[in-house]
């Protein structure tokens, strides 16, 4: 969480309300209210408040979420606009959230806003409400104090004394394409290389936000970045929907903002610039490019046509990833089948799988091969295309790799002798020693066996494909009262699962069940004294 030291104190109380509506909040004064002797930064309650809201969202597993006004007496002063700002880069920032953060409201399911009050001589109070935009219902209300200093007066009334910067920028003049919005974007003409022309902005206090139009003339992977000293906050849209396409806070140089996304020609973005927070103002510079492809480079509109083979023998293309390439492959099954594209070599590669015409991503995948290989298998239809489209990991996965597909068709199982065994009352015995070949007759099989234990050891069990190690079995053990002991994927030979581990008499129970969709071979199950 990052801390932004500015004159602004807060009670050490952070309380909930009960919910209620907005017309329900009685603002009361006390002539006896007093501010408290020691209270932490604005920022740490701040940071305490978005924790609280953002447990709420996790509850109602939220999708769209955006932070609204915080009014005084009728209007939204500077002191609105800071409160806003920090709470959405508060949230912004959580680890792992299921939700996104819209720019202006539209097609949020929540939204947090609430109202600024003068309580009595020096406190001002806070209060932010979580409101559920489907029936306009207030789900929590919380309420803060602190103290009104001399800058809280300032930004309440509309100054700029409280626009400090906490991120080492400084007030500066209102740049020359202000005013700017979502209908008026600064137009910028998309560079080939990172140096890309710079166009010098300034973030101004009371919530400055900068909108910037860019048009792509080609297909490829645009890098959008901010420069300077100040820390900015970049929001990445289409233009025509406003859908929320990527964002981000730091991962250009020092605190400025960078965002990678694969564009279209042709299509309209928008990138939104803000300070990180409502007390980030200061100069900064903007730029993007798309890199030139390098000679025998692939795109988009020049994929290298790939043919499928049969099986796993498949000729293999050996390619060069370079810093940022990424590499397209144009598929067209003769015949409908399970087709399986993947990587190989030394490099860590990732795969992204779409309709060519449509450029719907099908599937995705990163280490499914061996080592940190890319493999992704789908169930494709004969003279429909497909695009394959490899990368490195991230930017620094750089060497050769090879590139492969075929297309098998696709094998409908018919159930083993042992069925039924889909539980464990159903389980049949398997003897040490002697393997037993059952086969998944569907995605959705389940095997279980159950085998005695006479001397206590250290013991191998293994679930495998008949044909290949290519059939992704997962195994897990249990005991006689059915208390799962462990379990594994792939702790075999590539995609098998294996299990060594010390045993001691008596029964045990073994759940098998595989993580294909369409399973295409059988497998043996074996279990042995090591």
């Amino acid at each position: 969480m990052k801390k932004y030291l500015i004159p602004v104190f807060l009670c050490l109380a952070l309380s909930v309300l009960p919910a209620q509506g907005p017309q329900d909040i009685q603002y009361t004064q006390s002539a006896t209210t007093t501010p408290p002797a020691a209270v932490p930064l604005l920022d740490s309650a701040l940071g305490e408040l978005a924790e609280n809201i953002h447990r709420k969202l996790l509850d109602a597993k939220a999708q769209k979420i955006s932070v609204g006004q915080f009014n005084y007496r009728g209007s939204a002063p500077p002191l609105s606009a800071y409160l806003i700002n920090q709470l959405t880069g508060e949230l912004a920032n959580k680890a792992a959230k299921p939700y996104i953060i819209l720019s202006g409201g539209t097609g949020a399911d929540w939204t947090i806003t609430g109202e600024i009050v003068d309580i009595a001589g020096s406190v001002i109070r806070v209060y932010a409400r979580l409101i559920r935009s489907e029936d306009r219902s207030v789900e929590a209300s919380f309420n803060s104090d602190f103290e009104r200093t001399t800058a809280i007066a300032g930004m309440l009334a509309g100054g700029g004394s409280g626009s400090s910067s906490g991120d080492g920028g400084s007030s500066s003049a209102v740049d020359e394409y202000e005013p700017d919005s979502w209908e008026n974007p600064v137009a910028y003409e998309i560079g080939i290389d990172e140096n890309a022309p710079v166009i010098s902005r300034s973030i101004q206090p009371s919530g400055d936000e900068d909108f910037f139009l860019l048009v792509p003339d080609r297909d490829g992977r645009i890098i959008v970045e901010t420069t300077g000293n100040i820390d900015t906050y970049m929001e990445f849209y289409d233009a025509d929907t406003h859908d929320l396409l990527d964002e981000d806070d730091d991962s250009g140089r020092n605190t400025n903002a960078r965002i990678r996304y694969n564009v279209q020609a042709g299509k309209r973005y928008i990138a939104l610039v803000r300070g990180y927070s409502g007390s980030t103002t200061g100069a900064y510079g903007f730029r993007a490019w798309i890199p030139a492809p390098r000679e025998g480079q692939t795109s988009w509109n020049s994929p290298h046509q790939y043919e499928p083979g049969t099986n796993e023998s498949a000729t293999v293309i050996n390619r060069r990833l370079e810093s940022g390439d990424e590499e397209f492959f144009l598929l067209v099954p003769e015949n409908e089948g399970r087709l399986t594209v993947e990587t190989t070599g030394n490099v860590d590669t990732y795969i992204e799988f779409y309709d060519a015409d449509t450029r719907n991503l099908l599937a995705e995948d990163d280490d499914s091969g061996s080592r940190a290989n890319a493999r992704i298998r789908y169930s494709a239809q004969a003279g429909k295309r497909y695009i394959a489209k490899v990368r490195g990991y991230d930017s620094d996965d750089v060497g050769n790799y090879g590139f492969r597909a075929w297309v098998q068709a696709i094998v409908r199982l018919a159930p083993d002798e042992y069925e039924p065994d889909d539980d464990p009352a159903s389980a049949k015995t398997i003897e040490i020693g002697t393997p037993q070949q059952h086969t998944f007759h569907s995605g959705d099989d389940v095997d279980w066996v159950k085998f005695q234990i006479t001397q206590s050891g250290r013991y191998t069990i293994r679930a495998r494909g008949v044909n290949s190690n290519r059939l992704d079995t997962y195994i897990e053990l249990f005991d006689a009262n059915l208390n799962s002991i462990a379990e594994d994927d792939d702790g075999g030979e590539s995609l098998d699962s294996l299990l060594s581990l010390q045993l001691g008499s008596g029964l045990y129970y073994l759940k098998v069940w595989c993580l294909d969709d369409e399973p295409d071979q059988p497998y043996t199950i074996s279990i042995n004294a090591e």
